[in-house]
């Protein structure tokens, strides 16, 4: 949002001192051994995830500092910066949190409290340091985020230490690959979209997870690649747009052709294809979306005069490999008796193969 600015009468400045004087705030306080004289730095990611500092004091002479910041609208991430060593904790609104450690050792031997999301990331950032040295072994890497996924993840509701934890990277690559790990993502995803709806991160993530599927899927479709007509269909029970369970089978093989349609809807080309769509006849369409928000796809889909379903995360994940979906669209044609006749790259292509 700008905000265009005029002349404000002095009673207005006032007014507006008193108000943001009056914002709701956090605070980080504690102590640093061995670091009087030294200045701290508290800093904070911008949308483009660059840290900037937003504030620094000097740190007392007896180890003691504090600072406080207007709370954040959504739970953030901030980190403390000495002598360029860093501290990362969690703020959820307006708490306290309590950083201690050397100067010396601020990055590794810190400890935090104030709140049980700041406990959470102090124990996996120590787990995250001793385990470093052994993460380069393919085998130690997959076992330590299976872990760290069960310990931190599983039942994080979506917190921002999960989220954190989940964006993290060690030496300068990340921890968790969206190339080798879109369970991770596509399970913070999901308790992020139903534990903190609002949170600006949710629909960031949700693509990030919804890219790691169809990537890894594309990986794995390369050694199965279906071959009408030798391979069935596989069929799929979905949610249409009135939320009532419509499945493939019900439609295939009942006399007519169908036309199985993988699609994201709030793609630039599909009303296009959606366009072209509407001129065949004779057939029946299932048409599959793998959009990311599922009411923006309800609500795209509601205007469609063929059945329209929904593949959440976890039907995805099945259904992306075993019908070797490696782009959007991907369209199949089933015969009038069933059977998976052809793969078409276009409408044209459709009406050759029905």
């Amino acid at each position: 949002m700008k905000l265009k600015f005029t002349i404000v009468a002095a009673a207005s400045l006032a007014a507006l001192c008193i108000t943001s004087c009056s914002e709701p705030e956090f605070t980080v306080k504690g102590t640093v051994e061995d670091g009087a004289g030294k200045m701290i730095t508290l800093e904070q990611a911008d949308h483009a995830g660059i840290w900037i500092p937003v504030d620094s004091v000097e740190i007392k002479s007896s180890g003691a500092f504090s600072m406080s910041r207007i709370a954040p609208i959504a739970p953030e991430v901030y980190r403390l910066r000495l002598d360029g060593n860093y501290v990362y904790f969690p703020v959820d609104s307006i708490e306290t949190i309590t950083v201690d450690a050397p100067a010396a050792r601020f990055a590794t031997d810190f400890s935090l409290s104030g709140s049980d999301q700041a406990k959470a990331l102090e124990k996996f950032e120590k787990e995250l340091i001793s385990a470093a040295p052994k993460l380069s072994n393919p085998d130690s890497a997959r076992n330590f985020k299976r872990h760290i996924f069960t310990a931190y993840l599983q039942h994080a509701r979506g917190s921002v230490v999960s989220y954190y934890i989940l964006t993290k990277t060690v030496g300068g690559e990340p921890l968790f690959s969206t190339d080798s790990d879109a369970g991770y993502f596509a399970a913070v995803a999901t308790a992020m979209k139903e534990y903190r709806p609002d949170d600006p991160r949710v629909d960031l993530l949700t693509r990030t997870a919804t890219a790691a599927r169809r990537s890894k899927a594309a990986g794995k479709g390369q050694s199965r690649v279906i071959e009408a007509p030798e391979i069935s269909y596989i069929n799929m029970t979905l949610p249409s747009t009135d939320g009532k369970d419509i499945s493939l089978s019900s439609v295939a093989g009942k006399g007519k052709p169908v036309v199985l349609v993988f699609s994201d809807l709030s793609d630039a080309t599909t009303p296009a294809l959606n366009a072209e769509l509407r001129n065949l006849q004779g057939v029946e369409i299932y048409n599959v979306g793998l959009d990311n928000d599922q009411l923006q796809w309800r609500n795209a889909a509601a205007n469609l005069p063929w059945i329209c379903v929904y593949a959440n995360d976890t039907e995805a994940s099945r259904l992306i490999p075993g019908y070797n979906i490696t782009a959007l669209p991907t369209i199949y044609v089933i015969d009038a008796a069933g059977n998976l006749k052809a793969r078409c790259a276009s409408v044209a292509d459709i009406r050759r193969n029905l």
